[in-house]
């Protein structure tokens, strides 16, 4: 009589052993799929070894790789930033281009009118041209950033965010909008930037107002609002300069 084959010798019996069932096999692979999908996200976010979020922020200048095609632009646009009720002063020397000494090649600021930006990259965003004065904008057209994160960093490292009596309040044009940060600026826009305790309505009717609308002046689209007898505003359409 043959002798039966003890299990340990059973070539089924001893893969078997190696056989997850599934009450384990579920609770592995749900394991396994979490962690998946976190480093998915965290390369998608790109999350650093200190565990900050890099958003990714339209920063398109001249020189950066992808940005070489953007095409040259010669447009203007109105903006105005108040902080606690106070509009800003972008008329200081630090805020000025000069000729031949622009901040940016893509967006600057020229006297006389320093309410009033020249646009001269295609597909320039309002955080670069904040940038390019040494403000960070962060806002909720950034996706993933919550309320307590808009924000402004100024020149000086001041942080102004959002709090529980203090809020940011962004308009185009005369309508409100979540934000404005990774929007292109186009011409003729008129952009308004207000961080305070003031309620959209008191921001619509106190400060809406106060941006300018000159910037059809340099554009020269508004021609009878120019003074003949006035030389030729350096950096517009008719100057030989800022092209």
């Amino acid at each position: 009589m043959t002798n039966p084959v003890p299990p340990e010798d059973d070539m089924d019996y001893a893969q078997s052993r190696w056989r997850l069932g599934p009450r384990i096999w579920g609770p592995v692979a749900g394991f396994l799929g979490v962690a998946a999908v976190a480093l998915g996200l965290m390369v998608a976010l790109g999350v650093n070894g200190n565990t900050k979020v890099v958003h990714d922020i339209p920063t398109c200048q001249i020189g950066t790789p992808g940005c070489e095609n953007r095409p040259a632009v010669h447009e203007h646009a109105d903006f105005a930033l108040f902080i606690n009720g106070k509009q800003f002063d972008f008329s200081q020397p630090q805020f000025i281009s000069h000729e031949g000494d622009e901040r940016s090649e893509e967006v600057h600021i020229h006297d006389p009118r320093h309410t009033v930006l020249h646009l001269h990259r295609a597909s320039t965003s309002w955080y670069v041209f904040f940038q390019t004065l040494g403000f960070t904008l962060t806002d909720k057209s950034l996706p993933g950033t919550t309320n307590d994160k808009v924000c402004l960093k100024m020149p000086d490292g001041t942080n102004y965010c959002n709090t529980a009596t203090h809020t940011w309040k962004f308009f185009m044009n005369g309508v409100q909008v979540d934000g404005l940060t990774v929007q292109y600026i186009h011409d003729l826009e008129r952009a308004l930037f207000s961080y305070g305790p003031e309620t959209a309505d008191e921001v619509r009717a106190q400060q809406l107002p106060k941006v300018t609308d000159q910037a059809c002046i340099p554009s020269e689209i508004c021609m009878a609002r120019i003074d003949p007898n006035e030389p030729v505003e350096n950096c517009s359409k008719s100057s030989k300069t800022c092209q």
